[in-house]
């Protein structure tokens, strides 16, 4: 007796598609109505994503699968198992859409937003007075400015947390003030435009750095921080240490860790105990329980663990990856490095009192890439994600041309002309199982200098915006 898939139960028909990869599911649904009624289902789709997607360490919502309605759980699954496709190849192409976001001025700053199905992109750019752009990124179609009047940014932090009341932290410097206004993406109506809206104001002189839930971390260029709850105005003073031959340390990111605030300043990274916040006046002052520094570099950027369903928190006992692009002081030299370093966590056993440690200090370099030196460094944006893969921009190679002239009256030989990059590279891990990093592709541009960069590594997709006001979206 011969069976056919139509005429299995549907526990047993469960059991089957679970086993399958997304491409045999799509294949196997055009077989027959059962099939395809079958294969849309809730159910289905949660097992693929679970077995095939999250298991398998492939970059997706950390959302449960649940809260997804089944048609943009099916949509998500879908792509991450593309984007697990694509990193696990000997390469990868990027598909590349451009507009202009600017008329004629730089674009600033780029970011993508967490949340709202993740199709908003935001650009900062200046005329007159700084502006904030809100672009609908499936179409690539503006959707509201905010440009408060006689207003400079000097910063801004986007909410990490999805859906969340508030999405942006931003600075503005005025002639007579400064202060750092939280702001939400509203609707007055269901079918209205969104806009901005301002739920919360701190006068300070502290910049945004980071922005996660209710939470907001500002600093200045020297050595304080503080951790400010925007709904609760509760705070907490992080202290550095000065370091006496340094007249400004710029902090460029920090990040909330696992029961740490790591504060990464251009010569230092710094871990604080999580602080108990509290109402004004708070004059308790915390202090790094480690510190560590890279030296003269170009860039650091670190990145917390991927999601695990196991862990909900994502950091307890797991590794802090940092990204460091070295700065070399030789003008001759050919190359120059990017560099994987990792933060271990302190086991239990080494904890002494609840202010730490938490990660076992210094963090040590685990595999390091050297690329040839090039040009000008006008983008120092660069972004590790939590599942190791990271984005670059490697300037154009002024020694192409050498020292010929491009006078035609002096000489009929063309000028070789360079490019400016995008390298996109996967470190060891669940996408790369070579034990060594691998660059998966190099993207020229052949337009205007780049000026900043965000990745999302959930989507694949990397935002470039540029010295002559242009964006450039790249889709894996």
């Amino acid at each position: 007796m011969c069976l056919s898939l139509d005429s299995l139960d549907d526990d047993t028909l469960l059991g089957v598609f679970s086993a399958l990869t997304v491409p045999d599911v799509l294949n196997l649904r055009q077989t027959c109505h059962r099939l395809l009624f079958f294969s849309s289902q809730q159910i289905v789709w949660q097992n693929i994503g679970s077995s095939q997607i999250l298991q398998q360490g492939i970059p997706f919502s950390k959302k449960p699968l649940s809260s997804f309605s089944v048609r943009d759980l099916e949509e998500r699954v879908r792509r991450a198992y593309h984007l697990g496709e694509a990193w696990k190849a000997p390469s990868i192409t990027f598909r590349a859409s451009s507009f202009a976001a600017s008329r004629g001025g730089p674009i600033q700053d780029i970011h993508f937003i967490p949340g709202y199905d993740r199709r908003w992109l935001i650009t900062v750019s200046q005329g007159i007075w700084s502006m904030i752009t809100l672009w609908d990124r499936r179409n690539l179609t503006r959707v509201t400015s905010w440009s408060p009047e006689k207003a400079v940014f000097s910063n801004l932090a986007v909410n990490t947390s999805e859906d969340c009341e508030a999405t942006l932290a931003v600075s503005l410097h005025r002639y007579d003030s400064v202060v750092v206004e939280i702001l939400a993406i509203t609707s007055a109506a269901p079918d209205s435009p969104p806009g901005f809206e301002c739920v919360a104001r701190l006068n300070t002189l502290r910049q945004p750095i980071a922005m996660v839930g209710s939470l907001v971390a500002l600093a200045d260029d020297e050595a304080e921080t503080i951790i400010w709850n925007w709904k609760t105005q509760e705070y907490a003073v992080l202290q550095s240490p000065v370091e006496a031959d340094l007249w400004r340390n710029k902090c460029t990111q920090i990040v909330f860790a696992y029961k740490t605030i790591l504060v990464v300043r251009a010569r230092s990274v710094h871990a604080f105990a999580e602080p108990k916040l509290a109402s004004h006046p708070n004059t308790c002052v915390h202090y790094p329980y480690a510190q560590s520094t890279f030296g003269w570099v170009d860039g650091i950027f670190v990145s917390n663990p991927p999601f695990s369903p196991k862990d909900p928190t994502r950091m307890e006992g797991q590794p802090l990856s940092i990204l460091v692009r070295t700065k070399n002081d030789d003008p001759w030299s050919s190359t120059f490095k990017i560099q994987l370093w990792t933060l271990s966590p302190m086991t239990s056993s080494y904890q002494t009192t609840v202010d730490g440690p938490y990660y076992n200090f210094p963090p040590s370099m685990t595999k390091e890439i050297v690329t040839p030196r090039r040009g000008a460094l006008r983008c120092t944006d660069m972004v590790l994600g939590p599942y190791g893969t990271a984005v670059w921009v490697q300037p154009e190679d002024y020694s192409v041309a050498g020292l010929i002239s491009s006078n035609v009256h002096l000489q009929n030989m063309p000028v070789p002309q360079s490019h400016e990059t995008l390298v996109a590279a996967a470190f060891p891990g669940l996408l790369n199982t070579q034990g060594e990093p691998q660059v998966k592709s190099s993207w020229k541009n052949c337009g205007k200098n780049w000026t900043c960069l965000d990745y999302d590594e959930e989507r694949g997709c990397v935002a470039l915006g540029s010295a002559a006001g242009a964006v450039t979206i790249l889709d894996i």
